[in-house]
């Protein structure tokens, strides 16, 4: 009993100014951690996504194989829906689509990113990622076709 009374007499003996110190210290301390923690885990969610994306490229549809479609319900299955659909004066129609550009992998590019991650700490994802979105963009393709749904020409617009 009388080594518990004389430790809750030490400890009472702190309070005050030194108390205040050591919460003070204490919660700069943890908010250095929190801060420490969320700085790793979104270095670890957002790492390597322009890397990534790089690596794999983009799966556009390929206009070569659009090309050599005939009908157009084959090209608005590699396509999908036209964005608008213009009817000329002899009949023909000019649909226009908004796709995905296809790009192909670049590992040399994605070496890059992934290097630039490892030096900022994932801060380079701010950069990179767009940089990739931008490259991956999408592009407008006008698709003449004849009265009977027949393709006739394709261009990039």
């Amino acid at each position: 009993m009388l080594k518990a009374t004389v430790i809750v007499h030490c400890l009472s003996a702190t309070t005050g100014k030194e108390m205040e110190n050591t919460m003070k210290t204490q919660l700069k301390i943890n908010g250095l951690k929190i801060g420490i923690n969320i700085l790793i885990a979104s270095t670890i969610l957002t790492t390597g996504c322009a890397a990534n994306m790089a690596a794999n490229g983009q799966n556009g549809p390929d206009l070569n194989i659009v090309q050599q479609e005939k009908s157009r319900r084959d090209i608005e299955r590699h396509l999908g829906a036209p964005e608008s659909v213009l009817i000329l004066e002899n009949g023909h129609q000019v649909a226009t689509y908004n796709v995905e550009a296809r790009t192909k992998p670049n590992l040399l590019r994605a070496a890059g990113h992934g290097t630039m991650d490892l030096f900022t700490l994932g801060l380079w994802e701010v950069v990179g990622g767009p940089t990739e979105m931008y490259i991956g963009r999408r592009v407008s393709v006008a698709v003449e076709y004849d009265r009977n749904g027949q393709f006739m020409a394709l261009k990039e617009v």
